[in-house]
């Protein structure tokens, strides 16, 4: 925890470099989310490249504030970092899990209809997570800069 305190940028490098590595593994293979009856599409590289841009904005502003000798607020900053790193992976991770429905009776394809359901679930919830710990971000961030240099 005191390595997310002091170097909280290094963390969010580290996973631009990941992300980066896994966008460009991916090539040009496209990713469609369906949204009821609108579809998004969108290549894993160019995907990759705009999260890699917004983590690598977070790791500049750690960095300044740090190197400018501003304070942060230390359990804003932990939970900030931890949920936009795992969040984002639980991202990556949870649709992975979806069962898909081959052909067997009712009983099991409700069953797994619901286990698909309580993934798309996690999903939402992960993504909200992770918008409140950018909130959370520019709380501390105002808050830092008002508090001044202590």
């Amino acid at each position: 925890m005191n390595y997310i305190k002091k170097k909280p940028y290094v963390l969010f490098l580290a996973l631009i470099v990941i992300l980066l590595g896994f966008g460009f593994y991916k090539g040009n293979e496209i990713l469609d989310i369906n949204i009821h009856d609108t579809y998004f599409v969108i290549s894993w590289k160019h995907l990759m490249i705009l999260i890699s841009i917004i983590y690598g904005l977070l790791a500049l502003t750690y960095f300044s504030i740090l190197k400018l000798n501003f304070s942060l607020i230390n359990w804003m900053t932990i939970f900030h970092v931890l949920i936009s790193i795992i969040g984002l992976l639980a991202i990556f991770i949870l649709p992975r899990l979806m069962r898909d429905d081959l052909p067997m009776d009712f009983s099991v394809v409700m069953e797994n209809a619901k286990f698909n359901e309580r993934i798309g679930y996690g999903i939402v919830v992960c993504i909200f997570a992770l918008l409140g710990a950018q909130i959370l971000f520019f709380i501390n961030l105002i808050c830092t800069l008002i508090k001044g240099r202590f």
